[in-house]
């Protein structure tokens, strides 16, 4: 998702084993010991060294940006399905898992919430926009393939939400 080879990840996180739980299942996240940790490096009076130093919003606005890219890559009939009207059920696991990989499920999943929680500017007002007038059915239908619709639901009503209030402030 963040364009890094996976020999750089996978060294990084085998370095950082004491803190960090890493699955032998690479389709699992990485979970942290102690919440601790997390409070550390987002403490710019605590963490000190500024390479383990993060910036919340900086990194939430950061993965917006990522998951934007990924699921404006979406295209109609994502699993090359043999016609409309398919039930999920019809549909293999490993088809949708082979066509929408774990990092643009993230992406369809997660792209409000990173930019909700960091600091977008109107570029990026401006990319939802493109995303949604060109790519919205591509996104619901990725969210039914991975039973994420009403996930998908929840997110466009918080953004009407979101995008009323703040055209109404300025």
């Amino acid at each position: 998702m963040l364009q890094i080879p996976f020999k750089m990840v996978s060294s990084t996180l085998n370095s950082l084993c004491c803190v960090l739980n890493v699955s032998e299942d690479e389709s699992q996240p990485v979970r942290l010991f102690h919440i601790s940790f997390r409070d550390f490096l987002l403490d710019p009076q605590r963490c000190s060294d500024s390479p383990f130093q993060i910036d919340k919003t900086e990194r939430h606005t950061s993965l917006f940006r990522e998951c934007m890219s990924h699921i404006s890559q979406l295209q109609e009939n994502i699993c090359n399905l043999w016609g409309p009207g398919v039930l999920i059920t019809e549909i293999p696991d490993d088809t949708i898992q082979k066509s929408i990989l774990p990092h643009v499920q993230y992406a369809c999943c997660y792209w409000f919430d990173h930019w909700r929680l960091g600091n977008p500017v109107g570029e990026d007002i401006k990319t939802i926009r493109q995303f949604l007038e060109q790519h919205f059915l591509h996104w619901l239908e990725g969210l039914g393939l991975i039973g994420e619709v009403s996930n998908g639901a929840h997110m466009i009503i918080a953004l009407e939400e979101i995008l009323s209030v703040s055209c109404n402030t300025h």
